[in-house]
């Protein structure tokens, strides 16, 4: 990308730079795995011969890296944005699109109709502004998360000489295996959009679907205004959550089989969940007198930090809630000043053994005397 560039002038020369220091041990590697495969037993000429067939293509990979890298990136971001037309930054006109698709070619020709389709009207442009919101947001994600990922793929450019070497012997291979197929997970990077964007269209789907609306009723229109609030809630919860964790998912998804759908389903439901929070963040700024244009920006942020929270569990490895867990900190902390409050009301002496247990030996003693002797 050419922000990076302009971003980071340096950054790519410096790289380079040490790429070249680091040239000749990958060929001291190489020349070693050579020797080691020759001299290592009783090796055929047909076995020589694999061994230095296998030495030309590292040295191939070594020249290549680079080239090849970015043409893979190039060639993943065109596929994602131009084929599978995912970006998560346009998902205010992929609605419009969807809704212009859904909407009846019939004309309404009495007042009611027209009066009503006016107020759908008029909703449809707020869950419209709520959209362009959550495309603005991960647009902003995108933007960093390019940067990121060419900081990461010319960094590894810069150190892959040392694990190409690794290749060449048999007790370092899955080291520098390991480490190509982490950076071929990074260049895919937006692979992980063009999956999550088949969830974002289904959620749209759901939003623009026009049942409700086929009788003009006032209960279809409320029935309408709530499957559009539930999705438009799980959508920007979605949103944000994909556009940041979705690549990450993708990378781990090649370096270690993880599975893709598992990932993002979990996401999915944890997004219906998180949604329902923003919804009550929304309705109290509402009741609290904040109006309709208060309680839309507090759901945006409301939904924007769970998408956040979600996505940061998902980047660490963790499958269960960040936020869960520090409640649970929280409470276990609580608990701990009470049984010191207690202790220091029966005995001084306890209370500073607590607080100088600093292992835990003793609290661990405890609980096993207490298993033992539960009426002790």
């Amino acid at each position: 990308m050419d922000e990076f560039n302009t971003l980071f002038p340096n950054f790519t020369t410096r790289c380079a730079d040490l790429k070249s220091v680091l040239m000749p041990v990958a060929y001291l590697f190489l020349v070693t795995g050579m020797v080691i495969s020759t001299i290592s037993g009783r090796r055929s000429v047909s076995a020589s011969m694999r061994t230095f067939g296998r030495t030309i293509v590292f040295i191939i990979l070594l020249t290549q890296l680079v080239s090849w890298g970015n043409q893979i990136c190039q060639i993943t971001d065109t596929t994602v944005k131009d084929v599978l037309k995912a970006d998560p930054t346009k998902v205010y006109e992929q609605y419009n699109k969807a809704l212009e698709a859904k909407k009846s070619d019939t004309a309404q020709a009495g007042w009611w109709e027209k009066l009503f389709n006016l107020g759908t009207s008029i909703f449809e442009a707020l869950i419209s502004a709520l959209l362009w919101i959550f495309g603005l947001l991960a647009s902003v994600i995108v933007f960093y998360a390019y940067l990121i990922q060419k900081f990461i793929l010319y960094l590894g450019y810069a150190l892959a000489p040392i694990f190409i070497g690794f290749l060449a012997i048999r007790a370092l291979n899955q080291i520098g295996t390991n480490y190509l197929v982490s950076l071929a997970g990074v260049m895919i990077w937006p692979l992980g959009w063009g999956a999550a964007s088949l969830v974002t269209e289904g959620l749209l789907d759901f939003m623009t679907d026009q049942s409700f609306l086929w009788n003009s009723s006032i209960p279809g229109a409320g029935g309408y205004a709530f499957q559009n609030f539930i999705g438009v809630a799980i959508l920007g919860v979605w949103l944000i959550f994909s556009t940041i964790a979705a690549p990450v998912i993708i990378q781990r998804a090649i370096a270690h089989g993880a599975q893709v759908g598992a990932a993002l389903i979990a996401g999915a439901a944890t997004a219906g969940t998180t949604a329902v929070a923003g919804g009550v963040i929304a309705a109290g700024t509402f009741g609290a007198g904040g109006g309709v244009g208060g309680a839309a920006l507090a759901g945006v942020g409301g939904l924007t930090a769970a998408g956040a929270t979600l996505a940061g569990s998902s980047i660490s490895g963790s499958t269960y809630s960040p936020t869960g867990s520090l409640i649970t900190a929280l409470g276990q902390m609580a608990g701990a000043r009470s049984s010191a409050r207690k202790s220091k009301n029966d005995g001084k002496d306890s209370a500073t053994a607590s607080v100088m247990d600093a292992s835990g030996d003793n609290a661990v003693q405890a609980l096993l005397r207490k298993t033992k002797s539960p009426h002790s």
